[in-house]
């Protein structure tokens, strides 16, 4: 009977798309052959036709590129970020879509920057498909039990018809802790439905926890896929997840004003599938807006192909990546290789070369209930650890940090009874308060 349930639920999400216009049908199977295609003439057409069709609709239409009118590449567009978008919002939003409907999504501030995209109808539907594409290369499809787990409440939440058809059980990430655990526990492991996951890797790391605490034996569900986003996932974090769940978590790279933007796929490795369907993505020098080399790390860029109502054209997203090629996985498509995160999040060494993994080692003290490692100064650095107890293995940690850093690190210790949320419900593993 569940496993019906599911197959109705399916069907009736297309029927229901069927009936309003097949919108998001059409952009999926769009998707799926310019991603499964890559290398095609058609594929490569209809990129180029995607990228010359916004910035021609940007050219006539929205006053900030207006001045912009007689550029031939998008090398000539100017590079924008959050700041210049939330001081001149008005002036990117596209005259002949002011009077038009538009969906407003709004980034969480992480970053110190909070702003507001709107969104037009044809984007909605089309990050509806890129989400459904990409649920399916990870063992979801739609109608299966999704368990969600993120900061819920006021601007983002799900409607009960929504949550009923797509099968969806949110999980406001702000209210995980010992006494509400138990019950979600309970719920993964009622019912013979298929399963799937997605949530932030910390969300996962405080239900392993719990687990490790009381000695708790592997799910016995069927469990499908998870899906880690809005954080990098660690390799301490993936074998526990693995251990529990049963099967390997997925790293997506995504974010509120675009969409997803990358995946790692089941069966094919650590990399990340760009989406290049959607997106026209470029990697830029960290210092200068020029392009680095594969294999060399850079600041992520993104232009927006299906967002008319507010043309988002190289957007500096504020994340670092590696993108690189290897021809064995996703059709030889350029694919991430790393996705780094944060600008501002990143670690230096004492040598001002960038530490990417410093901050996973914390996670082998199994004694820390939480921790934040901040860089102060070129060679300062601050450990805040939230713990029970007296931590025993305070210079075991310090020698094993300046390993990493350099032995004229200098590391503090702080002991704190709470690591606080960002209104997004995450936690920040690093800082870094010298580089911002």
């Amino acid at each position: 009977m569940t496993k019906l349930l599911e197959i109705i639920r399916y069907h009736s999400f297309w029927v229901i798309d069927f009936f309003k216009g097949s919108k998001v049908k059409s952009h999926y199977k769009q998707i799926k052959f310019v991603l499964e295609n890559y290398h095609s003439d058609k594929s490569i057409e209809k990129r180029n036709q995607y990228l010359n069709n916004l910035l021609s609709h940007a050219k006539h239409n929205v006053p900030f590129y207006e001045s912009y009118k007689g550029s031939k590449s998008i090398s000539d567009f100017p590079i924008v970020n959050k700041l210049i978008l939330r001081e001149s919002m008005n002036q990117f939003i596209s005259e002949n879509y002011r009077a038009k409907d538009s969906f407003e999504v709004s980034t969480s501030g992480s970053t110190g920057t909070p702003f507001l995209v709107l969104q037009d109808k044809n984007k909605k539907h089309r990050n509806t498909a890129d989400t459904l594409y990409f649920g399916e290369k990870s063992g979801y499809r739609i109608g299966q039990k999704l368990f969600y787990i993120r900061a819920w409440g006021n601007l983002l939440t799900k409607s009960r018809l929504a949550s009923f058809l797509q099968n969806i059980i949110t999980i406001n990430v702000k209210n995980l802790d010992t006494s509400s655990i138990p019950q979600i526990i309970n719920k993964i492991e009622a019912g013979s439905s298929n399963k799937a996951f997605i949530g932030y890797p910390s969300a996962f790391r405080e239900i392993c926890k719990y687990l490790d605490s009381i000695n708790a034996k592997p799910f016995k569900a069927n469990i499908t896929s998870i899906i880690a986003n809005a954080e990098p996932l660690s390799e301490k974090t993936k074998k526990t997840i693995k251990k529990y769940f049963g099967i390997d978590a997925l790293s997506r790279y995504s974010n509120m004003e675009n969409g997803i933007l990358s995946q790692q796929i089941k069966n094919e490795g650590e990399y990340f599938h760009i989406n290049w369907a959607s997106y026209y993505i470029e990697i830029l020098d960290i210092n200068e807006d020029v392009p680095v080399k594969y294999g060399d790390i850079g600041r992520v860029v993104v232009t927006d192909l299906f967002n008319f109502h507010m043309p988002l054209i190289r957007y500096d997203t504020g994340d670092l990546a590696v993108m690189n090629i290897d021809k064995n996985s996703f059709n030889g498509a350029p694919s991430f290789f790393k996705v780094e995160g944060r600008r501002m999040d990143t670690i230096y060494d004492t040598q001002g070369r960038i530490m990417t993994t410093v901050v996973y080692e914390l996670e082998y003290f199994p004694e820390f209930k939480q921790f934040q490692f901040i860089q102060e100064g070129e060679k300062k650095y601050r450990v805040k650890i939230n713990i029970d107890g007296v931590f025993k293995r305070e210079q075991e940690m310090i020698n094993l940090l300046k390993s990493y850093l350099g032995d004229n690190a200098e590391i503090q210790v702080e002991y704190v009874d709470e690591i606080p949320q960002l209104s997004s419900g995450k936690r920040k593993l690093t800082l870094n308060k010298y580089k911002t």
